[in-house]
């Protein structure tokens, strides 16, 4: 029953949401905001800040915010709602660190639900919430424009 308790959590934890969703990838160009805003029908926002933009895409019960660099480059990701997005897509080259480091925080405590936060110098990721109402971001600690704290990323 435990394993099957551990198996199910990951499976919550690691499968992206049953819509085929496409989010810019954290660390890449942001040059896919427009063709994840037309695949979705959503609202496409967007938001000046100092050295920063941030694309808001609204569809089917979720929010991303992709924060896009001066230079183009997304350094940052923020999502909630009613499911979690495609986190492959969404980390791109940064998913297997997420998925290791999850892979263990769940071996280490199994049966405890908490919020998720990984931390290093290349990646953060905190997730939390419960059914119908989650959030998380993730971000690039190195990649941040200057002025930008992390606690800006919301």
């Amino acid at each position: 029953m435990r394993v099957l308790t551990c198996a199910a959590t990951l499976v919550i934890v690691l499968a992206p949401a049953t819509l085929p969703l496409a989010w810019g990838t954290l660390g890449q160009s942001s040059t896919t905001v427009e063709d994840d805003r037309a695949k979705l029908h959503g609202q496409l926002q967007r938001r000046g800040g100092m050295g920063y933009s941030i694309d808001t895409i609204i569809a089917a019960g979720m929010e991303i915010n992709e924060y896009i660099s001066s230079d183009g480059m997304v350094f940052a990701v923020v999502w909630k709602g009613t499911g979690v997005p495609d986190l492959k897509l969404l980390l791109g080259e940064y998913f297997q660190a997420y998925r290791e480091e999850v892979t263990a925080a769940r071996s280490r405590r199994p049966r405890v639900r908490e919020p998720f936060r990984m931390k290093s110098d290349r990646l953060v990721v905190e997730q939390a919430g419960h059914s119908r109402s989650l959030w998380g971001r993730a971000y690039l600690p190195s990649q941040l424009p200057p002025g930008i704290r992390p606690e800006d990323i919301q």
